[in-house]
């Protein structure tokens, strides 16, 4: 009887706690919506006219995106066709987890856990009600994204709200998609007419803020490993448009914060722009 008695007062004390637990768990998973863009395609035209396979880079996309879930806020993925977006194979490696296999299989999982909506999906259905945009990395945004007029109206949405933008890597060459014509200076980019790209230019919304993106030192080694040229580099061509580049040595974590706009340089810049993001909203 009396170790009856003991194991009732057991559940009454444990009742509370567990419903704190359950409330707060309930709590976090309700923090706000984040809308996640990543690229439809899975090649791009180098300098010498040859083709190079594309896509994102694993955890540029994996580690801030799944971070940021375990904090309680819910992903929506956005790409211009509403397909699943193609993964770089070059990023499916534990290098760029640290030597640590688990966390790459990890990441695909997690990546393979989402579905996607078209951007113009994203619009219709009311950009109110997302918090933030995040643009992960890897070639592939140096196509679409970068000239698709879908994102560049997300993209001044968000300006004009002043809520939490985020790239990293190469992604930040998809702030170019604000531009008034974001074809027409691609393609002055790529033709290396500066002139032309610096009449494109005109009105961007982020000309004059800090940014950072994949430096030209850290391509250049790839592109010698290839034996090729990108159709341009992403450091000049936020340059020609009026970033003021803060870019900080070679592959180490290096996050930059202005206004709205967060960008993470590099891979290794994953877990601190998610946390910077992370900061960012619960400051809002």
């Amino acid at each position: 009887m009396y170790r009856l008695f003991l194991l009732c007062l057991a559940a009454l004390v444990a009742l509370p706690l567990f419903s704190s637990r359950t409330e707060a768990a309930a709590a976090n998973a309700n923090k706000g919506k984040i809308l996640v863009v990543a690229s439809s395609q899975d090649q791009m035209e180098l300098a010498d006219k040859s083709i190079m396979n594309v896509g994102f880079f694993l955890n540029e996309f994996a580690v801030p995106t799944e971070y940021l879930a375990e904090q309680g806020y819910q992903i929506v993925l956005a790409t211009p066709s509403g397909q699943m977006p193609v993964m770089d194979k070059n990023s499916n490696d534990k290098k760029f987890f640290n030597g640590d296999d688990a966390a790459r299989a990890k990441a695909v999982n997690f990546v393979n856990s989402l579905s996607a909506i078209s951007l113009k999906d994203a619009i219709n259905n009311g950009l109110d009600q997302y918090d933030a945009v995040f643009v992960p990395g890897g070639h592939a945004p140096m196509t679409d994204l970068m000239q698709d007029k879908d994102l560049g109206t997300i993209l001044r949405y968000f300006h004009e709200k002043q809520k939490p933008t985020a790239f990293i890597c190469h992604g930040p060459v998809a702030m170019l998609s604000a531009l008034p014509d974001p074809a027409a200076y691609r393609q002055a980019l790529v033709s290396h007419d500066v002139k032309g790209a610096m009449a494109a230019a005109k009105d961007w919304i982020y000309s004059g803020y800090e940014m950072t993106v994949l430096s030209d030192a850290e391509e250049w080694p790839g592109e010698v490993a290839k034996g090729t040229e990108m159709p341009f580099h992403v450091e000049q061509a936020l340059q020609i448009a009026g970033g003021k580049m803060r870019v900080d040595g070679m592959y180490g974590s290096h996050v930059v914060h202005d206004r709205e706009l967060i960008t993470g340089q590099n891979p290794a810049s994953d877990i601190a722009l998610a946390k910077e993001l992370d900061k960012a909203l619960q400051a809002k």
